[in-house]
C-alpha cells in the first residue's frame, strides 16, 4: 500500500496552489455549534500575551488523507481529494470568509483580500479556482463563503446549506470586537488583553490558524483512500452509519461517463426527503425505518455491519437495485393514498 504521511501545515494546504475536491462519497458538512465552538475555543486557547503582543502556539489538528500528494503535485489543474478532513477544512474556510468580513468592517480591505487567498487561488491562465470544491453544497458555499461580496447569496435550502450558514454566522458574531476581546479575557485570565487593538487579534486569531499543525495522508490509489476512510476518523464528528453505507455504495457503483448513477439517485433520495410535509425528514431517521420496514429490526449502531452482510451480492447491481428501493420508499405520500 503505497502511503506518505506527512507533517503539514494549513497554510501549506491552501496555498499548495492546487484544488481540493471532496468525493462524491464523501458525508455532507455536518458540523454543529459544538464542533465549531470547540475549533475556535482552540485556537484562542493557544493564544499568549507577551510584551503587550498576541504570540501563536502549537496545535495538532488530527490526521488529514487525501487521494493525490498536493506537496509534490506539478499538475495543479488536477484536484486533489479530500478523503478525510473536509469538516476541518470547510469549517476553516467558513472560518476565514468570516475573518475577511471582520477586517473589511474595520476598513481593512487590503488584510480581508489577502486572507482570501487560502479560500481562491488562480490557474496558469490567472482565472480564479475555489481552493475547496464540493458537489453537494455548490453553489450555495461559493456564492455564501466563497465570495467576498456575497451578493449572490442564496437561502439555504438543505441541511447541509443551513449548518453552512449557522457555522458562519456563529463564528462571524463571536469574532465582533466585545465578543472576541471577553472572550480572551477568560482564556487568558488577563487585563492585558485591553492593551491589544482589535486588529490585532484578528490577526492573530487568522495565524493561529494557518500556523496549526496536521499529518497528511496521502495515497494515489482510489480503492484504498476508501478503504482507509472508514477506520480514520481521527478527529472531528466521527462518521454515523448512514455516512459509512453511502461510502460503501459509492464506491461499488463506480461509474464514469456524463451521468453519475449513484450520486443522482442519493440527491433525488434527498431531494424527497426534504420536500415531505409538514417538513423534512432527516436521511438517518428516514433510513433506519427504511430498513426496519424492508429488512428486519436493526439498532443504529448496527446498521452499517447488517446492511454489510444482508445487502448481496456486493456487486454494483445490487447495490443500484438497493439504491432504488431507498428512492422509492422516500417518496412523499400522496394523500389520496392513505384512503
Amino acid at each position: 500500500m503505497n502511503i506518505k504521511p506527512k507533517d503539514e501545515s494549513i497554510r501549506s494546504l491552501l496555498i499548495s496552489g492546487c484544488q481540493f475536491s471532496i468525493p462524491r462519497f464523501q458525508r455532507e458538512y455536518s458540523w454543529d455549534k459544538k464542533n465549531y465552538q470547540e475549533f475556535l475555543d482552540d485556537m484562542l486557547a493557544c493564544l499568549t500575551i507577551k510584551d503587550n503582543k498576541l504570540e501563536t502556539s502549537s496545535y495538532f489538528l488530527g490526521t488529514m488523507l487525501f487521494v493525490g500528494e498536493y506537496s509534490e503535485s506539478k499538475d495543479t489543474s488536477k484536484p486533489i481529494l479530500v478523503v478525510d478532513g473536509q469538516q476541518r477544512i470547510t469549517t476553516i474556510t467558513i472560518l476565514f470568509s468570516a475573518l475577511s468580513d471582520r477586517f473589511r468592517s474595520i476598513g481593512e480591505e487590503t488584510l480581508s483580500e489577502q486572507i482570501f487567498k487560502y479560500i481562491m487561488t488562480k490557474n496558469d491562465d490567472g482565472e480564479d479556482v475555489r481552493i475547496l470544491q464540493s458537489k453537494t453544497h455548490y453553489p450555495y458555499f461559493s456564492f455564501y463563503i466563497q465570495d467576498r461580496e456575497k451578493t449572490d447569496a442564496q437561502q439555504a435550502a438543505t441541511e447541509e446549506e443551513e449548518s453552512i450558514k449557522e457555522s458562519f454566522i456563529y463564528l462571524f458574531e463571536n469574532l465582533e470586537e466585545k465578543k472576541i476581546r471577553t472572550h480572551l479575557k477568560k482564556k487568558l485570565n488577563s487585563g492585558d488583553v485591553d492593551r491589544l487593538t482589535y486588529l490585532d487579534i484578528l490577526k492573530a486569531i487568522r495565524d493561529q490558524v494557518l500556523g496549526t499543525a496536521f499529518i497528511s495522508i496521502s495515497t494515489p490509489d482510489k480503492e484504498n483512500a476508501n478503504m482507509i476512510f472508514e477506520i480514520l476518523n481521527a478527529k472531528g464528528k466521527r462518521l454515523s452509519y448512514v455516512d459509512l453505507i453511502k461510502n460503501k455504495i459509492f464506491e461499488i457503483v463506480d461509474e464514469g461517463g456524463a451521468a453519475d448513477y449513484a450520486d443522482v439517485k442519493w440527491t433525488k433520495i434527498k431531494e424527497s426527503l426534504n420536500s415531505r410535509p409538514p417538513e423534512s425528514v432527516g436521511l438517518a431517521t428516514f433510513y433506519r425505518h427504511f430498513w426496519i420496514s424492508n429488512y428486519k429490526k436493526t439498532p443504529g449502531s448496527k446498521l452499517y455491519d447488517d446492511f454489510q452482510k444482508d445487502v448481496k451480492p456486493k456487486t454494483k447491481k445490487r447495490y443500484k437495485d438497493f439504491l432504488k428501493e431507498i428512492e422509492e420508499d422516500s417518496k412523499p405520500i400522496c394523500p389520496n393514498e392513505l384512503f
